[in-house]
């Protein structure tokens, strides 16, 4: 994210990211030591961080979908955010714990349950109905199935 910084200031630009997904597990929680990407949320205009993203993945050997901007639709509503970090011409903000929650609930994914665990731990929630009440305040109920209240379930069997 520092080079990319670096190469959006050289060019007089400055962006903002939100981030979420593992990088923020491993950036924001530290409950993790790595990820394959960087979801973000990359603010309009996008186009000159797609080229310095692309710019930075040529330079550093990186893969060339390292920022990932497929998290955006699975952002939904008014996404709570707070400025998290910055190099150079970008700014890097993070979505928070709760809405971080939602989203690795919403996922479905038994790899993200380590994710869940860790933000249950860290949001200091003890029970099952409180999970679902902070993703249900974020995801939109016609999204909601049966489905995630068990992977939820499951998840904190497993903690």
């Amino acid at each position: 994210m520092e080079a990319l910084g670096q190469r959006l200031e050289t060019q007089g630009i400055q962006a903002d990211i939100v981030i979420a997904g593992g990088a923020w597990m491993a950036l924001v929680l530290g409950s993790r030591q790595v990820t394959k990407d960087i979801d973000a949320y990359i603010a309009p205009p996008s186009e000159p961080v797609r080229r310095a993203a692309k710019w930075v993945a040529e330079n550093l050997g990186l893969p060339s979908d390292w920022l990932n901007d497929g998290i955006k639709g699975f952002f939904y509503g008014t996404v709570p955010h707070e400025l998290f970090l910055s190099y150079g011409g970008l700014r890097l903000y993070a979505v928070a714990p709760d809405y971080m929650l939602a989203l690795k609930v919403l996922a479905v994914r038994d790899v993200d349950c380590p994710d869940v665990q860790a933000l249950v731990r860290h949001l200091q929630i003890g029970s099952l109905s409180l999970v679902l009440e902070i993703v249900e305040q974020y995801i939109p109920s016609e999204l909601l199935t049966a489905k995630h209240q068990y992977f939820a379930e499951s998840c904190l069997e497993g903690s």
